[in-house]
């Protein structure tokens, strides 16, 4: 029998607990850009899978109609491929817009209609959520020809493709794109085939896949396009000017042709 005085628990020593701290510390700062880097993919194949679905559902809705493709154009136009405008209160989280549209038949989730990093778009200087962030290109899909060309840049190019057939290189034009919360509004995406003017712009921004967005193509492949030019990053409103924009000058080729 011991009679001795009972054993004392050793607790940690002041220097054993910062030591602690310091380890967990290290651990964090090596394992959060890896974590980060893996919630960004994550969002990034979200996105791409979204443009997948309704770049099918657009084929879906050419084949459906004789080879005629979904409508972009907006303005007074009820058979445009989605409704709504994204800076307008009223419509911005409107569901039953996206559900008007001519794509919605063919791939009946609206979710789809809007990318995971899309922190939404400032109206009366609140940040309000949206229902879309995606927009397609200007040039798909037939208008009244009296509207003229759009942008007035583009009268020397193909001003729209009316069937698929139309569409000359269908695996190097885009058809939607993750367009930016300070560009978006209505769904019709306006590229100045010149390359000198941002008329619309995708997205630009850390949030949103780090600097890159995201594309569906004619042929049905969607792909993530990375900024390259670092002026791109000072673009912030519609409407801005940069000649010589490598970035610019990518989506301009890949939005029409000569005539």
């Amino acid at each position: 029998m011991n009679l001795g005085h009972p054993s004392q628990r050793r607790g940690f020593t002041l220097l054993e607990l910062l030591a602690v701290i310091a380890t967990i510390a290290i651990l964090a700062a090596l394992l959060l850009p890896a974590l980060v880097k893996a919630k960004n993919k994550a969002q990034q194949t979200t996105c791409l899978s979204n443009l997948r679905q309704l770049g099918f559902a657009w084929v879906l809705y050419y084949g459906d109609n004789s080879g005629r493709l979904a409508q972009s154009y907006p303005i007074n136009n009820p058979i445009a491929w989605v409704q709504g405008d994204m800076t307008k209160a009223a419509e911005a989280a409107n569901t039953d817009l996206i559900r008007q549209g001519k794509l919605y038949a063919n791939s009946k989730d609206v979710s789809i209609y809007r990318c995971p990093t899309d922190k939404g778009v400032v109206i009366d200087g609140k940040t309000a959520p949206t229902v879309r962030s995606y927009s397609m290109n200007c040039f798909m899909g037939e208008r009244d020809q009296s509207v003229g060309p759009i942008p007035t840049s583009a009268d020397s190019y193909v001003w729209y493709f009316t069937t698929d057939a139309d569409i000359r290189r269908p695996s190097e034009m885009w058809v939607l794109l993750d367009e930016d919360e300070r560009s978006i509004n209505d769904g019709f995406f306006v590229t100045d085939p010149t390359a000198r003017v941002w008329n619309d712009f995708p997205a630009i921004s850390a949030h949103r896949h780090n600097f890159s967005y995201g594309l569906d193509f004619a042929d049905g492949h969607s792909e993530i396009w990375r900024h390259r030019d670092p002026r791109t990053l000072q673009v912030s409103h519609n409407k801005t000017e940069q000649a010589g924009n490598i970035d610019l000058e990518r989506l301009a080729r890949a939005s029409t042709v000569p005539k």
